[in-house]
């Protein structure tokens, strides 16, 4: 159907079209495979989900006298294939872990400079000039890290994640293809 007068559709409303891939689109790159598997989708396929529930009852006879035993337990969890693992998607880079682990390093190396001021000067001020180079240098890392995370969040990943996206599994060789 096209943009006509009789087609009852606006120019920019037009009906999608779809072009259908015929296998000889898809093939493997090093075996010509037409057995092609969307990497997302073998990457689904490799995870699994556990929940179980377990009750015990028991009576037991000791040195003390008889005892009644009741418990629960409950299992949850995930499994994933090796080849799931091989096939995982790019992942974001974490804010909290960047925070956490700059607080840390922060702290640790602050401490350290905190101690020798105060053993080699025998002075009990808390701010002395190296403490403070250390909290302004800390601060501008932190602030270039920040930046480069968000710089990665915003296009890295998302170059990464769409071309995991277009990326196939051929099921004979286990070639990674991608797909324009």
């Amino acid at each position: 159907m096209a943009a006509t007068k009789g087609s009852g559709f606006r120019p920019w409303v037009q009906p999608a079209q779809f072009r259908l891939a015929s296998s000889a689109d898809l093939r493997c790159p090093n075996c010509s495979s037409t057995d092609l598997k969307k990497v997302s989708l073998a990457y689904q396929e490799g995870l699994f989900y556990t929940a179980a529930r377990t009750r015990l009852r028991a009576f037991a006879v000791g040195g003390c006298g008889p005892d009644l035993i009741i418990g629960k337990a409950t299992t949850r969890g995930f499994h994933q294939s090796v080849l799931s693992k091989r096939l995982t998607p790019p992942a974001k880079w974490s804010y909290r872990k960047l925070t956490l682990w700059w607080a840390l390093v922060f702290l640790s190396i602050g401490w350290i400079i905190f101690y020798i001021n105060t053993i080699t000067k025998n002075s009990a001020a808390v701010l002395s000039p190296p403490l403070v180079l250390w909290s302004g240098l800390s601060a501008v890392t932190f602030l270039m890290l920040l930046v480069l995370f968000w710089r990665h969040n915003r296009s890295t990943h998302k170059r990464r994640y769409s071309q995991w996206e277009r990326s196939f599994l051929c099921q004979r060789c286990g070639t990674v293809t991608d797909q324009e």
